[in-house]
């Protein structure tokens, strides 16, 4: 039969007659997949829709510098912000003073507040602020007493300032009565520690803060409480403007040994003066949007042995007069060397490689673990074993046990990491159920180290440093910080209760370096059960208390207080590879220094907040209250408060308040707009549709088969 060219019927639709079945089982499955995604999505967004909540995730957590400034009708006045940070370095301690200046470009006052990072070893003891000619001294008190004592003068509008601390590396300053026009300078300092592996000294400042994940079953209220402090409205957001103030850094390096080199793997440096093994640095006009890294290397012959820093009296005095004074005590910091030996036989290992892949690992911090992981695989020798596990808001596992380090299996898991993606949230501990299982044994004669690669993007830290603490047994726990602002608290917190190390890679080039350090670092013979002893075979007054294992190019700095000149020498002891080892040194100081009873106190607050539970918090918060008050201290329950006596602002109680934006951390990708779950939200979206799409086309065609025409 001839057909006309337009009415001719098309070959391949005749042969097309699909059944009916067919067509609607495609389309019932379609629209099943995308009612499951619908479902997910609702789950995720009522999750998020609690964020409000400090137990739920806090997607615009604040970070550096973070002004406050906002009024009841959501008006924003922010003031310009700029930065200036100046560091004294001498041998291993680090004084820091940071001045932060407001303008309050706005016709009216203001009361302000802003949050900021701060190392978690940070010794904050000093507070002053300048508003025009008046510089305001800042005192130690309990938290409560300091913060009734600043909301007292602002409603009085006496211009005051109050610095807090909500966590261990997180803390906010508060001013009341800032006048139209005026410039604002909050002043406050604190002691740090010098970072010493590998062979190099560092410091880190950090600028940014990356958004915390809550997990929705965590329920300790004090806790939560500690995360979100006195905020009664929502934190900042986090921002990608670039107009919020810029952080300017001079630096002064008394390194007390010649310098092999002195650089800044973060940022630019300018160098004003070089004198042998003291030199000055510049940092100017820098976005504050990572943390900033300083580090030097003595010169080969002067690599730092088994040294002794030392300090008579405290920086601050007590200022109760009238009683009878203490006993005088002298503070001395210890560096603690390993034995300098490779193993001639390395004990075969079973290395579990931890991947965080959840929505805050987004962008170049996913792609910095996935090459860290890659780098720990080619490692591995034939005696080992391995598995790979990737958690977000779930645990997804290579093999569900340990796998003999063949090639096959090493290819696999190369497949393995090659897939993964940055989606859903931090449930970091069902990451650790996983690498640290109940009841597990480690075999005789196996090393079983557990490394985990992630931005420690979490807010239930103490919960999760009593997980490790319970399932570690004979593991080792190490920790590596991805990104540019990782939780260096939660990080070098989890390392220590893991009775391992923590290593930063914060930039691309150093994933291969860091990664081969580290992993010959753990191969090295460790000296475990560390002691320490005066020669008298009484013990000393140290933090930590549990001294951590040592490693090969890694020391561990151990504070110590001690009534003055009762002891000239002190025992070191512990096992190396089975075998009894110990090192005597003399207590003669090589170096004197100061703020050494800072950092003391600071470590001993801190293992008292992390052995704090429900048995013991009344009497934890005592002892933290009374060495913080001793010792000048912020603290989880000490705050710096300074209150002019007079008023100035007569319209206080109206006084309107505004916000600014925190530099979102660099490399940092935010999850997007649809909420982050632990599925494949896009994959199903995307197989739904396709199926309903082709349900839909084929059931048309089983009903309608004559209607296709082909067109010449």
């Amino acid at each position: 039969m001839n057909y006309p060219s337009r009415q001719r019927p098309c070959a391949l639709a005749a042969l097309i007659r699909p059944p009916l079945w067919l067509a609607n089982s495609l389309a019932t499955a379609g629209l099943l997949l995308l009612g499951l995604l619908l479902l997910n999505l609702l789950n995720s967004v009522s999750a998020m829709a609690s964020a409000d909540s400090p137990l739920r995730l806090n997607p615009d957590w604040p970070g550096s510098g973070t002004m406050q400034l906002f009024n009841d009708a959501g008006e924003v006045a922010p003031p310009k912000l700029t930065t200036q940070v100046d560091m004294q370095i001498n041998g291993w301690t680090n004084r820091v003073t940071v001045t932060q200046s407001y303008t309050n470009a706005s016709e009216q006052w203001l009361h302000g507040r802003y949050l900021f990072p701060l190392p978690e070893n940070a010794a904050v003891d000093s507070l002053n602020m300048q508003i025009g000619e008046r510089v305001i001294e800042g005192q130690i008190q309990p938290k409560q007493r300091a913060k009734q004592m600043f909301e007292q003068a602002k409603a009085q509008g006496k211009q005051a300032s109050l610095l807090s601390q909500q966590r261990p590396n997180l803390f906010t300053a508060e001013v009341a009565n800032l006048g139209p026009g005026q410039t604002i300078k909050v002043q406050f300092s604190y002691q740090q520690q010098v970072e010493y592996r590998e062979g190099a000294l560092s410091v880190r400042f950090p600028m940014t803060y990356t958004p915390r994940y809550v997990p929705q079953d965590y329920a300790d209220v004090d806790d939560a409480a500690d995360i979100m402090g006195d905020f009664s409205y929502d934190p900042a957001p986090v921002t990608a403007a670039t107009d919020n103030g810029s952080v300017s850094i001079n630096l002064d390096l008394r390194a007390g040994v010649p310098l092999a080199t002195a650089t800044s793997p973060s940022h630019p440096l300018t160098k004003l003066a070089d004198d042998g093994d003291q030199q000055q640095f510049k940092f100017a006009n820098m976005v504050a949007d990572r943390d900033f890294i300083f580090s030097w290397q003595p010169a080969n012959g002067s690599a730092p042995q088994a040294a002794l820093f030392s300090q008579q009296g405290q920086t601050h005095p007590l200022a109760e007069t009238g009683t009878q004074a203490a006993a005088p005590q002298d503070y001395s910091l210890l560096m603690l060397m390993p034995p300098q030996s490779k193993p001639e036989q390395p004990m075969p290992r079973d290395l579990v490689l931890v991947v965080d892949t959840s929505g805050s690992m987004s962008g170049a911090s996913m792609q910095q673990a996935k090459e860290a992981v890659r780098f720990a695989l080619t490692s591995l020798r034939p005696q080992d074993s391995f598995n790979v596990l990737a958690f977000s808001s779930d645990v997804s596992a290579l093999a569900p046990q340990s796998l003999p380090a063949t090639a096959s299996n090493i290819g696999r898991a190369q497949q393995f990491v090659a897939q993964l993606q940055a989606n859903g949230g931090t449930e970091m501990g069902r990451a650790l159920d996983a690498a640290l299982p109940s009841n597990y044994q480690v075999p005789q004669g196996v090393l079983r180290q557990v490394i985990f690669m992630t931005d420690g993007a979490v807010g239930n830290e103490k919960q999760l440093f009593n997980f490790i603490h319970q399932r570690l047994g004979d593991s080792r726990l190490f920790t590596v910080g991805i990104g540019s602002a990782p939780n260096a608290y939660f990080m070098k917190r989890a390392a220590q209760a893991g009775r391992g190390t923590f290593t930063y890679i914060g930039y691309g080039e150093d994933v291969s370096t860091k990664t081969v350090a580290l992993l010959e670092k753990i191969a090295a013979p460790v000296v475990t059960d560390v002691q320490l002893r005066f020669a008298d075979g009484t013990v000393p007054d140290y933090w930590p208390a549990q001294i951590p294992d040592l490693y090969l190019g890694e020391p561990v700095v151990v504070s110590i207080k001690q009534a003055r000149g009762r002891h000239s020498s002190l025992t070191i002891s512990g096992n190396v590879a089975g075998q009894f080892w110990q090192q005597q040194l003399t207590l003669t100081p090589e170096l004197r220094d100061s703020g050494l009873d800072l950092l003391w106190a600071r470590g001993q607050i801190g293992a008292l907040e992390l052995a704090q539970d429900d048995s013991n918090r009344d009497r934890t918060e005592q002892q933290v209250t009374a060495l913080a008050m001793k010792y000048h201290l912020v603290s989880q329950y000490t705050s710096l408060v300074a209150v002019d006596v007079t008023p100035v602002n007569p319209n206080a109680p109206d006084t309107p308040q505004a916000e600014i934006a925190s530099k979102m951390p660099a490399g940092w990708q935010p999850p997007g707009n649809m909420p982050q779950t632990a599925s494949n939200s896009r994959l199903l979206l995307l197989l739904g549709a396709l199926m309903l799409l082709l349900g839909g086309a084929l059931c048309w065609l089983s009903r309608h088969p004559k209607q296709q025409r082909c067109v010449s």
